[in-house]
């Protein structure tokens, strides 16, 4: 009995992990200032503000990206609570991976706001190696999508255009929410996703 009791401590002793379940956080959108206004297999999309307020650490469970619509200011927290005080320009896109953790607090009176892409696959899929055409000018390119960014032409009418990728359309126009559309792989138009639009991106999806 002395012997399997000396034992049994000794486990204990040596597999400290085993008594301390992961820390797990909330995601980062399920929050106020977040509003999801599209999904489907591939991809999550959320309008987000960031109000004067402080908002709980959070982890990213997946690949995002996206664009800013608005100029404005933030403070960064790390897990180690250093702060990071941010200013952000209007239309300046991001790609970042999977496994950010951090938090955050909105810190200018007129909010920063974004278009985020949460990618909900681990890895490209794989698509067709044609690139598209008719979609702007290619503002970032990573493993995961590419970014394209198109300032509209008054009283033109786009040329007609395929998408060789599903893609995600985002069109903003001055005074109005962002209009976001889920493209599918090989539709074949004339911009009626982002018409009328002052400014669009087009999210390619790998």
């Amino acid at each position: 009995m002395i012997i399997r009791a000396l034992f049994a401590a000794t486990f204990l002793l040596a597999s400290p992990v085993l008594a301390q379940p992961a820390q797990t956080f909330p995601q980062p959108f399920d929050r106020e200032g977040a509003t999801k206004v599209l999904e489907n297999d591939r991809v999550i999309v959320w309008d987000v503000s960031w109000l004067q307020r402080a908002y709980p650490t959070h982890r990213h469970l997946y690949d995002y990206a996206g664009v800013y619509y608005t100029s404005g200011d933030r403070v960064i927290v790390s897990p180690e609570c250093v702060r990071r005080p941010t200013h952000t320009i209007a239309w300046d896109t991001f790609f970042f991976r999977t496994g950010v953790t951090h938090s955050e607090e909105g810190a200018s009176a007129e909010p920063l706001r974004a278009v985020f892409l949460e990618l909900k696959e681990s890895a490209p899929v794989g698509a067709a190696d044609t690139t598209s055409a008719g979609l702007g000018r290619k503002v970032r390119e990573r493993d995961r999508l590419f970014i394209w960014e198109d300032i509209a032409a008054q009283d033109t009418q786009p040329p007609a255009h395929r998408h060789e990728r599903d893609t995600v359309a985002v069109a903003f126009k001055a005074g109005q929410k962002p209009r976001i559309t889920f493209v599918p792989r090989g539709t074949v138009d004339h911009g009626e996703e982002t018409a009328g639009a002052d400014r669009s991106y087009f999210f390619e999806l790998k």
